[in-house]
């Protein structure tokens, strides 16, 4: 199970959103490659089938799910620019959260941080972390794995009719 702490001062690449490399480096690839859907869709499909990741991303975001539907700090439009005390709880946690955003919006909409963080159509992290929308986080994260995801599952089912 992970925690809010196991992403404090998680390194993101800007250029990443291969979902092995993010699994491996919040350490739970192997975790996830374990669950039961996982491991059938890749016994049937191979392991780098575009499902399996798909499988894996969906996987991914159950697992996280009590992180994101619980409270998150309120927004701190000043958090970057300020001097940030990590040995303050506040500060750490805000940054634990503000990693979470970024993994789980990563995850979900299958982009790198660099095209996410340009891409007007994915909400900002002070949105997402405000819950400025109908549902919970989790909802409109998994909302967006669908959307990014359809051509994938369509052909996916289509191929075993």
């Amino acid at each position: 199970m992970l925690k809010l702490d196991d992403f404090f001062g998680l390194k993101l690449e800007e250029e990443r959103s291969d979902i092995s490399s993010l699994l491996n480096l919040i350490g739970v690839d192997y975790q996830i490659n374990q669950t039961n859907v996982v491991r059938k869709i890749a016994a049937s499909n191979g392991i780098d089938s575009p499902i399996v990741g798909v499988a894996r991303r969906q996987q991914f975001l159950k697992m996280i799910k009590p992180l994101l539907v619980s409270d998150m700090l309120k927004y701190d439009a000043n958090y970057y620019t300020k001097e940030v005390n990590t040995s303050s709880q506040h500060d750490r946690r805000y940054c634990s959260e503000e990693k979470l955003i970024l993994v789980a919006s990563v995850i979900a909409s299958t982009k790198s941080l660099r095209v996410l963080k340009a891409d007007p159509n994915i909400m900002s992290e002070k949105n997402i972390r405000e819950n400025a929308f109908v549902g919970t986080r989790f909802d409109k994260m998994w909302d967006l794995l669908t959307k990014e995801t359809q051509h994938i599952v369509d052909a996916f089912r289509k191929s075993k009719k």
